[in-house]
């Protein structure tokens, strides 16, 4: 098949030559026109689409490689072993320089599916908020093509209004959500991440958008006592194109050891293929007053909030719920313990201990 496509392309080019080259004999090198200039707008270059952020303009054509450049390289029989242009170099070079701010590059090119005499082409031009002048430059080796200039309007900056916890914030409970409000609406379908990261590494969790406030929800709850960063990127876009002009970066610390505590939870958070007839448990660092611990204060839920549980019972420091009705197959859990729960001295945990766990079959 790919020897099919092969031939058909290069029988493509040959004929394709056969004809520039009658058309040369008729006008002249010029490439077609009377003149013996070439034709504007089937050569060079032509802007198609054009976006912007406040920091970078996306900018996209065609580009056509001149007739005269064509027969110069493919001659007669030639035209069937031609790889002059190729994905890599089409025969135009495509350049841009940002005249407002002095930023150049090449474009990157390659050929459009199915043409042999145009092909596309991008440039991610540097920018600065408001107008940009940019020169857009297509050149054959031969020195001929032409530039022509767009103009670009970039948006102003994003910038962060406030975050949640505030910068150095201390004693951050640890099912605290992360979030950052901006000066403009955010696009939810931007592609983009929040990195969170703390002394093992990046935090698991999801992101959301709400007008002009992203929020990231780690999936377990953070360690005590630890500073973890948060990082926004400049992939981030508001609604308007506007982004931020660098990333933006900021730290909090989660809270000290409080006197009354989850120690382990079983099943772990995050397990999966738990079995369907297991009970679920969780142990604290003091002894429990049993009176607190109950169907108010310690609930599973499955993703339709149907709740499961209905024998509770404690054993010194620990607590566990169970039922005779087997857990759903193939579900994720909820278990919440509620600040209501509380140890023989009278002390409550600072927060509700959330978590998940997936069963098997």
């Amino acid at each position: 098949m790919r020897r099919m496509v092969r031939a058909q392309r290069l029988a493509g080019r040959y004929f394709g030559g056969l004809v520039v080259l009658a058309s040369l004999l008729i006008s002249g090198c010029g490439g077609g026109s009377s003149g013996g200039a070439d034709v504007p707008p089937r050569e060079w270059a032509q802007v198609s689409s054009v976006s912007s952020s406040s920091t970078v303009a996306g900018i996209s054509g065609t580009a056509w490689i001149s007739d005269s450049y064509y027969a110069s390289h493919c001659v007669g029989f030639s035209c069937l072993t031609d790889d002059t242009r190729t994905d890599d170099y089409p025969g135009v070079d495509v350049t841009y320089i940002n005249q407002t701010t002095g930023a150049s590059g090449n474009a990157t090119s390659y050929y459009g599916p199915g043409t042999d005499w145009t092909h596309k082409w991008f440039a991610g031009v540097p920018v600065v908020p408001g107008t940009n002048n940019i020169v857009i430059s297509a050149y054959d080796p031969g020195g001929k093509g032409t530039t022509i200039t767009v103009q670009v309007v970039a948006p102003q900056p994003l910038t962060v209004q406030s975050t949640a916890p505030a910068s150095a914030a201390t004693g951050v409970l640890l099912n605290a959500s992360i979030s950052a409000r901006f000066s403009d609406e955010i696009n939810p379908s931007t592609t983009y991440y929040i990195a969170v990261n703390g002394p093992g590494g990046a935090v698991a969790g999801t992101k959301s958008v709400s007008g002009s406030t992203v929020t990231f929800t780690p999936d377990a709850n953070l360690a005590y006592n630890t500073t973890y960063t948060v990082t926004i990127p400049t992939t981030l876009r508001a609604v308007s194109g506007s982004s931020l002009i660098s990333e933006y970066t900021w730290s909090f610390t989660t809270m000290d050891f409080p006197l009354f505590r989850v120690v382990s939870t079983s099943p772990a958070a995050g397990a999966t293929g738990v079995s369907r007839y297991t009970s679920v448990s969780a142990d604290f660092n003091a002894t429990l007053d049993y009176s607190t611990f109950g169907p108010a204060s310690f609930y599973l839920n499955n993703a339709s909030g149907e709740r499961w549980g209905y024998y509770y019972s404690v054993f010194g420091s620990g607590g566990s719920v169970t039922d005779s009705v087997p857990l759903q197959a193939n579900t994720t859990y909820t278990a919440t313990l509620t600040t209501a729960i509380r140890d023989n001295a009278g002390n409550s945990m600072p927060f509700d201990y959330v978590w998940s766990f997936k069963t098997g079959e």
